[in-house]
């Protein structure tokens, strides 16, 4: 439709994280292999070849934003959403894998600040961007900054069982976007706190 009827119109595709799989090394760069692990990723994977086919052979302006472990009001699944109701409804808070797995995570408002970035900064030549703040950290420290927000003395502990098609470590390279001007505007905790506020607001 677009390169028919609107050949000047900017596509951007939401992409994901996904489509690099186990990285081989971090921080992961937009030019790094992408060897997904889940049905989820591969999907991922064959939109963003897409974009750039009609890209390279049409001209249709495509833009591809790999975005890393976002969260934030309105997320109803996921680990934020689970460790929550776990925090609330279990006296031992017990999570999968071994606390060490690391997450890039961007809180949504900083989501939209990059997509309107990107709408600028862009080549739209089928480029992929990394959307995400270049920092690893660990779910154990998720773990530790949901105690500390909702005051609570239950005890955590991890099962050590790792979910197929879930990836260890992540960690993006976001030269391009800090090129673009971008900076962090919401730290784990706030996002965190704003987060808890939203649910409480919800479950009442």
């Amino acid at each position: 439709g677009i390169r028919q009827f609107n050949p000047e119109c900017k596509y951007i595709n939401m992409s994901s994280a996904a489509v690099y799989g186990n990285p081989e090394k971090i921080p992961i760069m937009e030019s790094d292999r992408m060897v997904p692990v889940s049905p989820y990723g591969f999907h991922k994977v064959m939109a963003e070849n897409i974009c750039k086919e009609y890209s390279r052979f049409w001209g249709v302006k495509t833009c591809c934003l790999r975005i890393f472990s976002a969260y934030g009001p309105g997320l109803r699944k996921q680990i934020f959403w689970d460790m929550y109701h776990k925090f609330i409804t279990q006296d031992n808070i017990e999570l999968w894998g071994t606390g060490r797995e690391s997450r890039d995570f961007v809180y949504i408002s900083d989501i939209i600040k990059i997509i309107e970035l990107a709408i600028y900064k862009s080549s739209f030549d089928g480029q992929s961007v990394n959307v995400a703040n270049g920092e690893q950290i660990t779910i154990a420290h998720v773990a530790m900054a949901f105690v500390k927000e909702l005051n609570s003395l239950k005890k955590i502990s991890f099962n050590n069982s790792v979910r197929k098609g879930d990836p260890l470590n992540w960690q993006a390279d976001i030269k391009i976007i800090q090129s673009w001007g971008y900076n962090k505007s919401i730290s784990l905790e706030q996002g965190i706190k704003k987060y808890i506020s939203w649910i409480e607001k919800e479950s009442k």
